[in-house]
């Protein structure tokens, strides 16, 4: 009885957090593309545009893998540990770049805000809190934050790849157009570096943690 509450609560929890970033996400997709069909766009391309955005892709991986460990037998067992580390890290320095790079300057209201302030603030936070109180945290090690990096590296070179294709770029400090190859290389090393220093952060809290969870049997 004494593990099946904490999987229960662990399950249930993923299950709601699943729910709303699904709404999230929905929100703020429609909202995209009311944006993006105003300026001429069909339904098809601006459903294309939306994949394009590290925010809605990140969203996305966190409502699939909340669902995924809502309906498993084995709840979050599912996934290894440093794999629900990385979870959390994605989605909480998603909304970190989002807070200090992109935020600035945005007069948001209604729905629009609410939108915004689901998919960059609510979801991160409530992930790093489902991570904080149920994920396992023994199995995480430092060499996981080099490994981690996997992902918003195939992110920015796939968006680099469809922005010399399609002229267009999701965020300004990948805009090869607008500010040449040598700036961009710059900001992507530098967001590298960011990433990498966050996944160390991670870690290090991960190791803290581990000494206040009970000794596997």
């Amino acid at each position: 009885m004494s593990t099946q509450k904490p999987l229960t609560a662990a399950k249930l929890s993923a299950g709601l957090l699943c729910l709303f970033t699904c709404a999230a996400l929905m929100l703020q997709s429609w909202i995209s593309i009311g944006w993006t069909m105003r300026d001429g766009m069909g339904v098809a391309e601006s459903l294309w545009r939306l994949t394009g955005y590290f925010t809605i892709l990140t969203n996305g991986l966190i409502a699939v893998s909340m669902g995924l460990i809502a309906t498993s037998p084995k709840g979050s067992k599912i996934f290894p540990d440093h794999a629900l580390a990385a979870l959390a890290f994605y989605i909480t320095t998603m909304g970190l770049v989002y807070h200090l790079l992109l935020s600035g300057g945005r007069n948001l209201s209604g729905l629009t805000l609410i939108g915004d302030m689901g998919v960059h603030y609510a979801v991160p936070t409530l992930t790093f809190v489902w991570w904080l109180s149920f994920a396992d945290k023994r199995e995480v090690k430092f060499g996981h934050a080099v490994i981690w990096l996997a992902w918003p590296l195939l992110y920015t070179s796939a968006a680099l790849l469809r922005g010399r294709f399609e002229d267009w770029y999701p965020y300004f400090f990948l805009d090869v157009g607008k500010y040449g190859l040598e700036r961009i290389g710059l900001n992507v090393l530098g967001l590298g570096l960011g990433f990498l220093v966050m996944g160390f952060l991670f870690v290090a809290l991960a190791k803290g943690l581990q000494h206040m969870q009970p000794k596997r049997p």
